[in-house]
């Protein structure tokens, strides 16, 4: 049985009980009432009779007769003001069922939800046109949001929609909704398997995400996006970068090797690439017991050969408010990272991962904590720093982490120094 219908019969016993109650007790009253008023008249009925045979003197039967009247008047009085009571309590009883079962179908049917969902749909084709259409730079998360909902709403009745699929799938991954994500692009990619663009947004959530099982999955999408097109170089770069994570030193050197062909050799990137095959390379020389201990490079962390080459473009120095000192996971890690403040991108440009130490802390980013070559710090003019504290040790946001942000202009000659406050709990 549903909450509504156990809490509306509840309801309905409550509202009983101020009706027979009320009733229960005013019937008792009402006949203790015309008990009393007979037993007085017949009081009376005695006294005339009691006058009339000499046993009571005329004017002992008035004084008697006057105070049983009075006490026939006050027993009056009490039924009139008993009834008054009981109606008052009708109605009170009345109007708090009313609220009540008002209250419960608001909660229940969540008519803030339905109102948000029917304005969705409304506002569909305008928001349709600014973001799809015009990229327009001032959506809101609110406006995504609502975006969503309203495409989502719109596929229930066109399922086969690909398009439309992926298309949901980005905004979700725009509004860190990684889950949802994941769904619309599986039903993307259950309509059109080989679509590219799909199989590239679903394979670079799964890398963000940055778990074991994802990375495999991303490694079978990305594979299948270079048989239907062997120069794909995004996915030449994110097949490098899995392969670098999950610890597939083999596949990743190959990668790596096969997208420095696509770079110009003057190119930054180019050297990034080197520098990320020669650390391959030397820890391909480690035994298999060594490799065995050391498990497969799932951090995100600079190499030394990367570290020594990239200039430092951020420095952040990351604090916390002190309301949130109790909250800090026992086994927790601190992520820095840097991403394109426009949004058109949630995949981060540089990131340092570290287990959780002291505060404050100062982080260095560059070029060389890239996740990807093809996306570097050094590539965005208007950055989004992210310092995160969280107990999963995956980059994205989960509820319960703590967070502070900060967006600068990135000034790509000089060194700059930040400071971020956490003060906020991911809800």
């Amino acid at each position: 049985m549903s909450v509504f219908w156990i809490t509306g019969i509840v309801l309905l016993l409550v509202a009983a009980g101020f009706v027979v109650f009320p009733w229960l007790v005013e019937g008792r009253k009402r006949q203790d009432t015309l008990t009393n008023t007979r037993l007085i008249r017949q009081r009376l009925l005695e006294l005339e009779r009691e006058e009339h045979e000499g046993l009571l003197s005329h004017q002992d039967r008035l004084e008697t007769e006057k105070d049983l009247k009075i006490a026939l008047l006050d027993e009056q009085d009490s039924q009139t003001q008993n009834a008054t009571s009981a109606r008052g309590v009708l109605l009170i009883g009345g109007l708090l069922s009313v609220v009540g079962v008002a209250v419960l179908y608001f909660q229940v049917n969540n008519v803030s939800a339905l109102n948000n969902w029917q304005d969705a749909k409304v506002q569909l084709p305008e928001l349709a046109e600014r973001i799809v259409t015009q990229g327009d730079a001032s959506v809101t998360e609110e406006d995504l949001q609502q975006f969503a909902l309203g495409l989502r709403t719109k596929l229930t009745s066109s399922e086969d929609d690909a398009i439309g699929w992926t298309l949901l799938g980005r905004v979700y991954v725009a509004t860190n909704r990684v889950e949802s994500a994941m769904d619309a692009f599986e039903r993307a990619l259950e309509i059109e398997p080989d679509n590219l663009e799909t199989l590239a947004s679903y394979s670079q959530v799964l890398l963000m995400v940055n778990q074991e099982s994802y990375l495999a999955q991303a490694k079978v999408y990305l594979n299948r996006i270079l048989e239907l097109d062997p120069q794909n170089t995004g996915a030449l770069g994110m097949l490098a970068m899995a392969a670098t994570q999950q610890g597939d030193t083999e596949l990743a050197i190959e990668t790596w090797q096969r997208l420095k062909t696509f770079v110009p050799k003057e190119a930054p990137i180019y050297q990034s690439i080197e520098a990320q095959i020669a650390q391959l390379e030397e820890n391909a020389s480690i035994t298999t017991d060594s490799l065995a201990e050391q498990g497969p490079l799932t951090d995100v962390e600079p190499s030394a050969a990367e570290s020594d080459d990239a200039p430092v473009l951020v420095s952040v120095t990351v604090t916390l408010d002190n309301s949130l000192a109790g909250k800090i996971p026992q086994n927790g890690f601190l992520f820095v990272y840097a991403q394109d403040a426009s949004g058109a991108s949630r995949m981060p440009a540089a990131v340092v991962k570290m287990p959780m130490g002291e505060l404050p802390i100062t982080v260095e980013l560059s070029d060389a904590n890239s996740v990807m070559p093809t996306l570097t710090l050094s590539q965005l003019s208007n950055v989004l720093l992210v310092a995160k504290i969280s107990e999963s040790g995956n980059v994205m946001k989960t509820s319960g982490d703590l967070q502070g942000t900060l967006e600068i202009t990135l000034n790509k000659s000089k060194n700059e120094q930040y400071t971020i406050l956490i003060n906020e709990e991911l809800p």
